[in-house]
Parts: C-alpha cells; structure tokens; sequence
C-alpha cells in the first residue's frame, strides 16, 4: 500500500536487512541505537547519573546543566569562564574533574547494562553486525566496540589487536561424568534432531531443525525427551548443559574481519601499549568523535586495555592531568570538525566516508545539524542509496531533512520500533508435539 501524499513511506527492519543483501554495506550508529538495546548513554541520562554519583557537587549545577542544554563542552566552559582568568591551575582541574566524572558516569551506564545487550533476546544482533564491511559510531562509549568483539573470530583476534580486553569472557566450566554423558547426546540432538509441528490439519504440519530452537523453546522439548524416554536428567542439569552447549555456539558466530586500526608494535619502544596505526588499509571499526578509551600521547594515538574499573579510571585521570596527553573525545557541540581536524586519528575516521560506496545503514541518528561534517562526508561519497531509522510520528520531518542533507542519494526511511535483535522464531510452532527425533 502507498503512502498518502506529502507522506514519507516507512519500511521495516525486517525488510532493510532483506533489501542490503548482496550489497557492499556501511553501518553508521547514533546514540538511538544504544537505547534500542537498553543503554541510555544521553547526555541528560549520564549527568543524572553524575548527580546520581556525586549528589551534593552536582545537584546544585543542574540548573546550568539545563542551562547549557545537557551539552558537556557548554557547561564545562561556563564553569571555567567564571575562574579569574590568571588561575590556569584551577581552570584545568574544574575541567579534567567534570570530563572524569562524566565518563565514569558514562562506563558505570555502560557496564550496567551489558549483561541485557548479551541476553538471548539480543543474540540476533549478530544479524544485524554481519551484514557490514565498515563500522561507524558517534558515541563515545565502547558499546559497539564491546558487541563487536563478542562476535570477533578467534583466529581474527590472533591477527589485529581489537582487543579493548571485554568485560564478559564466555566461561567455560568443568563437567562431571554425568553431565559430559548428557552433553553428549543433548548435542548429537542439537546437530542433528528435528522437531515435527502440527496445527489444525494436516497441510499445516512442519519441520524445524533444532538447531533453529531458541534457548528456552529448546530446554523444552530436551525436559520432554527426557521424560518420556526416562532419561531421569534433572532440570538444573538440563539447563547447564544447555547453557553451555549455546554459548560453545556462539563461539562459532563470528564475525569474518574486526580492526580498529590499533597494533602492539615494538617500533614504539613499549610492547605493552597498543598503538593506533593511522596508515592502516584494514581499519573497519572508526569511532568519528573519539572514545574514552583512545588517547593522544606525544605523536602518538594509543588504546586504553586495562580490565578493571579503577585502573581505567586511574589511567584515564593520569591521562587528564598530564602534559602532552589527552583522551580523544570530540565533547563539543560546535565546531566539531576543527577538533577533528586536530588529531590524526580522527581525522582519518572522517576521510574515510568520502571513500565509501554501496549501502549505508543509519540507526539511532537524528541528523542533527551539529553533525553536519559527518553527513557532508557521506554526501560527497559513491554511496548511493542510505537506510535511516527513524520513528512513525517524526518520519516527514526526517524525510525532509535527510533528501536536504543527501541530495545526491537514494534516500529510504525505516520504523526504529521495528528494530528488533531477537533471532527469528520458529514458525507454526503448536502445542501439539508429534515427533522428537533425536
């Protein structure tokens, strides 16, 4: 059915991931696409959590906060301006003091919500990630840098560093002899069992491999087998082999190709530092307005590894309060292509779009003026034709600001509220089961 006149059509997920098939496809990520996934890293969010931290500082400068529309950069500035010019001392600590605190609020967001991102109801965002030969974000926070690695190949790993060291590892646990005996043939039925269907008559009768059988559909019918063939497993038991058996498999979903263009190179005199090779022809993954874990050191761009929470936050203060060293994170609102413009690494991630062609996937962006040096980039580009997410009640208005920022592309919206990153059910799925082949 068309859309009514003056009315912007809107497609669905389902059908952008159907459309960009056998396409060369480019992902571009906003902060909507952390929301779609349960993590609210807006500004507004991340000062709550900053007053949340440090109530009796920053309650009281919510008012400003508001003030200076939740722009970080802003309210730093109008807290500096208000230090006696001479006092450089203070001026610095006011500023490195809120940058911390905003981005420990930021990781304490983050990790919160990490372990949902990596629940069943999200494992088919690997669907979504491995349609892409490029990864691009303008969020600060290591959330598609944390999702790519959770599909990262192995035998990739052993190749490039894109290695920010993940705060979830899959955990492998030792198996006694009764559950190595179920694990045995729970697998063999995994791999090679089918689950027969039936509906109201016959012709509605079907087939699914119980490959294709989601965690808690597939607990099921194993807790069914077993108690018809008496088997005697207890449940718990069931469950821990299912668990397990699921997460070998996702350890097989990976992703071809991961680089963020970091290296460990003994050229740069500490082999324990990963080091940003900005001549790198392999880099996919290009965070356009820095991250926390990337900073600048002399000539240099390096990448933060440590894995606990305080010595990131150690690093990242040394890092602050030192001379020659800063964490590369574009904060400001305005003339953000300047500060791009002034570090390597940045400005390699913004050329890169201008040599794009193909598909471009846009989710969870607003097209805001402000990130008008990303859209030029794109604009100017071989991509031809870019998918945008955006929601029913703002999609004219997005229409007319996307065909206005990309006049030279084939320009196609997509229901945000259609996104969806469970794996796709097993259809025609009734209560009546007929057969377990096993």
């Amino acid at each position: 059915m068309n859309a009514p006149k003056n009315e912007a059509p809107l497609l669905k997920y389902k059908e952008v991931l159907e459309k960009i098939q056998g396409h060369e496809n480019h992902l571009l990520l906003g902060n909507g696409f952390n929301r779609g996934l349960g993590v609210n890293t807006s500004y507004a969010n991340i000062f709550q959590k900053m007053i949340e931290n440090n109530f009796g500082l920053y309650k009281e400068a919510e008012p400003l906060v508001k003030e200076c529309g939740d722009d970080l950069e802003r309210f730093i500035g109008r807290l500096v301006n208000d230090i006696d010019s001479g006092n450089t001392f203070l001026k610095k600590f006011v500023s490195n003091k809120v940058k911390l605190d905003f981005m420990q609020a930021t990781h304490e967001i983050v990790k919160s919500a990490i372990k949902n991102v990596y629940s069943e109801k999200h494992e088919g965002i690997y669907l979504l990630l491995q349609c892409f030969t490029n990864y691009f974000t303008l969020n600060y926070d290591p959330l598609l840098y944390l999702l790519l690695l959770h599909f990262k190949s192995s035998k990739d790993q052993n190749n490039t560093a894109l290695a920010m060291q993940p705060s979830l590892n899959f955990i492998e646990e030792d198996m006694n002899e009764r559950e190595n005996s179920i694990y045995k043939e729970i697998k063999h039925a995994r791999n090679n069992g089918t689950l027969v269907m039936s509906g109201l008559d016959d012709d509605s009768v079907t087939t699914s491999d119980f490959k294709k059988l989601k965690k808690t559909r597939f607990i099921s019918v194993i807790t069914e087998y077993s108690e018809k063939n008496n088997k005697g497993w207890k449940s718990k038991d069931i469950q821990k082999v299912v668990n397990s058996l699921l997460e070998e498999e996702k350890k097989h979903k990976f992703l071809d190709k991961v680089d963020d263009g970091s290296r460990m190179l003994s050229l740069f005199g500490n082999e324990n530092e990963l080091v940003f090779y900005t001549a790198s022809n392999t880099q996919n993954l290009f965070f356009l307005h820095g991250a926390f874990h990337i900073y600048k050191d002399g000539n240099l761009v390096k990448k933060i590894t440590q894995q606990t929470d305080k010595a990131l936050y150690e690093r990242l203060e040394d890092i602050l309060n030192s001379d020659g060293r800063d964490i590369v994170c574009v904060f400001q609102t305005d003339n953000k292509k300047d500060a791009i413009y002034e570090s390597a690494y940045l400005k390699k991630c913004l050329n890169k779009l201008n040599t794009l062609s193909g598909v471009m996937v846009i989710i969870g962006s607003s097209l805001d003026d402000n990130d008008d040096h990303i859209f030029k980039e794109i604009n100017e580009s071989s991509i031809d034709t870019l998918y945008i997410s955006t929601l029913d009640e703002s999609k004219n208005k997005m229409h007319e600001s996307a065909i206005k920022k990309f006049p030279a592309k084939s320009v196609h919206l997509f229901d945000a509220l259609s996104i969806s990153y469970e794996l796709p059910d097993v259809k025609n799925i009734a209560s009546n089961i007929v057969e377990v082949d096993v």
